[in-house]
């Protein structure tokens, strides 16, 4: 499950991002974000967008992606929940979601204007609030799971 949402996710995100012939490129998993150096933070998001192309230096990401999205797994999803969740706000991210697959729930946060935390489940249409016309549609992920 949670290998088909990250290649589902990354491979819809990646297509859009290309569209906009913009600064922002997507990054599946495995890829390195260095969020502090004293001490040194390293976290690896399973997908994440960057817009400030300074921040690769073609090993990693040095410092907050725009845009990262987390697919929880039985067991470390305290991590995403509450350790990344603080981390990915304390160091910059503007928007991070949290993808559930046993509970079908999408956490979305949004750190711009403080901290907006909504809840989906995958009968949703949620938008990726660092563009204006991007939405992704989990009605589409939840039948690829159950198909």
């Amino acid at each position: 499950m949670h290998q088909t949402i990250l290649l589902e996710l990354s491979s819809y995100l990646n297509s859009y991002v290309k569209s906009k012939k913009g600064l922002c490129k997507v990054f599946p998993a495995p890829f390195d974000v260095k969020l502090d150096d004293h001490p040194l933070l390293i976290v690896q998001p399973d997908i994440m967008i960057v817009c400030d192309k300074s921040k690769l230096d073609g090993k990693r990401c040095n410092g907050a992606p725009d845009f990262i999205i987390e697919i929880v797994s039985p067991n470390n999803s305290s991590d995403d929940y509450i350790k990344k969740l603080y981390y990915y706000k304390k160091y910059g991210v503007r928007e991070y979601w949290i993808v559930d697959p046993n509970r079908r729930t999408v956490s979305v946060s949004y750190f711009e204007r403080d901290m907006i935390s909504i809840p989906y489940t995958f009968s949703s249409t949620i938008k990726v609030n660092i563009y204006n016309d991007l939405y992704v549609d989990f009605k589409k992920i939840e039948q690829m799971l159950t198909s």
